[in-house]
This record gives structure tokens, C-alpha cells and sequence, in this order.
């Protein structure tokens, strides 16, 4: 069926194998720091304890996120502008 040589196709196959490794560590290592969170927020919640920024819910975490996501964006459109139009 495909058109890529057997060498390279193998290739190809063992790095996305690997980049699919390396995307489940970091997927398995992320669920473990939420719950490390969690239990950190909960055991402070039971002291009475609040730090700043601790009970943001998930909308204003996704909020954040997406401002930071839109001005980097920005500055790359703004680079790749300037960069182009010097040519």
C-alpha cells in the first residue's frame, strides 16, 4: 500500500512510536500532578488555608491560558510580518 520505502516507513513508524511514549509519560505525569493539587487544596481548605490563586476553578485557568496562547500569537504574527517584509 505505501509508496514510502520499507527502511523509511520503519523508520517513521518507531519515532511516532516513541513521540506516543513520551505523550503518555507526560499524559500520566500530568494526571498525577492534579491530584497532587487536589489533595495539597483540600488538606489547605481544611486548615483554612487559601493561597492566592489556589481556588481558580478550571474556565478561569482556561481563561488564562488562552490569553497567554493570544498575545504569543500576536508577537508572531508580529515578528513574521517584520521579518517578511524585510525581504
Amino acid at each position: 500500500d505505501s509508496k514510502l520505502p520499507s527502511a523509511l516507513r520503519n523508520t517513521l513508524l518507531e519515532l511516532f512510536g516513541q513521540i506516543e511514549r513520551e505523550f503518555e509519560n507526560l499524559y500520566l505525569e500530568n494526571l498525577e500532578l492534579r491530584r497532587e493539587i487536589d489533595t495539597l487544596n483540600e488538606r489547605l481548605a481544611g486548615e483554612g488555608q487559601t493561597i492566592d490563586g489556589a481556588e481558580l476553578s478550571k474556565g478561569q485557568l482556561k481563561t488564562k491560558a488562552s490569553h497567554s496562547t493570544s498575545q504569543l500569537s500576536q508577537k508572531l504574527k508580529t515578528t513574521y510580518k517584520a521579518s517578511t517584509s524585510k525581504v
